[in-house]
């Protein structure tokens, strides 16, 4: 999947700034990557599942730093026969709505980019800072500081092997003084290759005051599950 090409240009500086690395060895050489950058960005999420699909995602936001609302995000994944996917996404609707543009050869699932890139732009809206600044705390954590854990998850009356990536991109980061309130805001990937298109759930927290308080912002993606068949095409109107 060749993200120069694919991507708006907030995506693609994304995708570029979190698979970048400091040589050009490392960088064409997946086997390079720190095991959270395979799992989170490298690994063939969408190669077995059955073409067409919808993948289906809950998405919440609560806490009591700004109003909390529901909504949903369709992935629509079609195979090309060349290398995997084609791939059109909506996340979330109406108003909230993050435009996307169509991904030609995609094999892992951009549903988490899609969440990162929607999760920067409330950071730059909350704190004023600036995009690219954010990409590259969250690469350089998952590059050098993410934690990695085999779980399970119950996925349709079944138990599922899981890996759980947990990153804290801004808790160490010597300029977090421009931002303290959001520096301990916590990421959590959640992948399992039982489940359809791979991302079973992303979260992000924000701990509230006290380690007893509930988060004061968390949001929440969630797969609820997959459509067969056709995906439903947009209106040329």
């Amino acid at each position: 999947m060749n993200l120069a090409r694919t991507f708006v240009p907030g995506l693609l500086a994304l995708a570029s700034a979190l698979i970048a690395t400091t040589t050009p060895a490392r960088a064409a050489d997946p086997s390079q990557y720190s095991r959270a950058e395979n799992l989170v960005f490298a690994d063939r999420h969408l190669v077995d599942l059955k073409s067409p699909s919808s993948l289906r995602y809950s998405f919440v936001r609560s806490g009591s730093l700004e109003s909390g609302f529901e909504d949903q995000v369709r992935i629509d994944v079609r195979r090309n026969g060349k290398v995997c996917c084609t791939v059109q996404g909506d996340f979330l609707t109406g108003e909230r709505r993050l435009a996307l543009p169509e991904i030609p050869e995609a094999e892992a699932n951009p549903v988490i980019l899609y969440f990162l890139e929607r999760d920067i732009r409330e950071m730059q809206r909350l704190t004023k800072g600036r995009p690219n600044y954010f990409q590259k705390r969250i690469r350089m954590t998952m590059v050098d500081e993410a934690q990695v854990r085999d779980t399970t998850i119950s996925f349709q009356g079944r138990e599922l092997p899981a890996q759980e990536v947990t990153l804290l991109p801004y808790a160490k980061d010597l300029a977090r003084s421009r931002y303290d309130r959001f520096a301990d805001k916590r990421y959590t990937f959640v992948l399992a290759k039982g489940v359809p298109g791979g991302v079973y759930q992303l979260r992000t927290a924000l701990p509230g005051a006290l380690p007893t308080d509930p988060p004061a912002l968390e949001e929440v993606m969630t797969f609820t599950g997959v459509d067969a068949g056709p995906a439903p095409q947009p209106s040329k109107k």
